[in-house]
Order: C-alpha cells, then structure tokens, then sequence
C-alpha cells in the first residue's frame, strides 16, 4: 500500500481494522504516529459530542414535523454527506499541520509524488558517482525563470542532475545534490508563496518546503540528511526572473 492510499483511509477511518491497513500501519514510524495523532483527535471528537447535551423530547419534536425523503432529497443528503467527508479530511491535515492552506497541502502531495517518481533517476547518477557540471545546473535554472548567485558554498556542492519539472503548474526546476547519506533534491517553483514553511511528511525522505520572496524552494534529502546548510546557502543566492 503507498502513502497517498494510506493517507486516504486514514483520514477516512483512523479506526479500520482491516489486515492489509493494520499491516501498513506498522511498516513505518511515521505512518504509526500519523494514525496516532488522528486516534488522538478522534477521540477528543467523541469527548465533545458526548457532552453535548440532547434537550427532553427532541426526538418527538422532530419526528412530528418529518416528511418522507424524496430520491431528489436522498440524492442531496448523499452528496451533502460527501462534501462533509471531504472537509473532515481537509480539517484533519489542517490539525496536522496548523496554519497551512489547502494550497500548501496540495503542494506538499504533490512534491511528494514528484520526488518518489523521479527518485529512481538520480539515484542512479548518485551510485554511479556521477556529476554534472554547472553550466548544465544553469541552463535548467534559466529555463525556469530562475537564478542561483555564485558563491563559495554553492561551488562546493556536487550537483548529479538537474531537469525541468511541472511541479506547482509551473515550469519548475528540479536539482539534486549529493550529500552525505544520499540525493539531495532541491526544487525551485515558480508559483504563489505557501503561508509558511510546511514539513514534509514521508516515510523515506525529510525536509521542507519554504516560501522565498516571489516563489517557493524545497530542500529534501534522506531521512538522516542534514539540510540546514544547503538550505540557507541556497535561500541567500537565488534570484527569481521577471
């Protein structure tokens, strides 16, 4: 099971028993304490809808005034239940990361799933030793409307791939160094600023992803990856194109 089905029921079920979930569940500490964290909120939910209290006789009232559903009525119940299921996701990721917008959490699946379908890619020039030289890293950054300043940290960095992307809608840059514990993936967007930095949230891959000044830059490595650096070295060199 990949993260975005796993991610899917459990927002829709945090409880689900099944075997082929549970067994998901287990197979990464994030996932384990991502169910933890929507158990947790579950049952606060329960907490709260228990201690509203049902005014005497409710029920009578309400059966009093009750008509017969129409298929035109049952058909708006089923898609007014929907949207509520939809919004209870939304809410949910919202909890799990305070602050951000939807915008910012369709960001962040988004550089997720472009990092897992190009990692077999880089990964290879990682193994391989090889590199590539910078005149090829500033083509693509030109390309996208983007810019890095030179500088001694930049010229230190070892740079093994570097191709356009859409990630954001936009025509993106893709770039990978090499670090210490594996690729290093630094993606340059072109596109409205998140409201703030939003962690990345995978069971292989660290990060962040920043606004800076007219777009957004994201700087993920492995795990164990130490990225403090490369992030601020990149943030104070880049320019973006009119």
């Amino acid at each position: 099971m990949d993260d975005l089905e796993f991610r899917t029921r459990a927002f829709s079920n945090p409880l689900d028993e099944q075997e082929d979930f549970k067994a998901a569940a287990n197979a990464s500490p994030e996932r384990r304490r991502l169910l933890g964290e929507l158990h947790e909120f579950e049952q606060d939910l329960q907490r709260t809808l228990m201690a509203v209290d049902i005014p005497a006789g409710l029920k009578h009232r309400l059966n009093q005034h009750a008509r017969p559903a129409s298929p035109l009525r049952k058909r708006s119940l089923v898609a007014l239940a929907a949207s509520v299921v939809v919004a209870a996701g939304l809410t949910l990721n919202l909890f799990l990361q305070p602050g951000l917008s939807a915008q910012d959490l369709a960001l962040h699946d988004e550089v997720v799933e472009h990092l897992h379908e190009e990692a077999s890619d880089y990964q290879t020039s990682y193994d391989n030793g090889s590199d590539i030289s910078w005149s090829q890293v500033e083509a693509i950054l030109t390309a996208s409307g983007t810019s890095l300043k030179s500088s001694d940290d930049l010229a230190a960095m070892h740079m093994i791939f570097a191709r356009l992307c859409g990630v954001g809608g936009s025509r993106s840059a893709h770039l990978v160094a090499r670090g210490e514990h594996g690729p290093i993936s630094i993606i340059f967007i072109r596109t409205a600023p998140v409201s703030r930095g939003v962690e990345l949230r995978d069971e292989r891959f660290h990060g962040r992803i920043i606004p800076v000044d007219d777009g957004n830059m994201a700087v993920i490595g492995e795990k164990n990856e130490v990225l403090g650096r490369y992030e601020q070295a990149l943030r104070e060199n880049i320019e973006w194109s009119i």
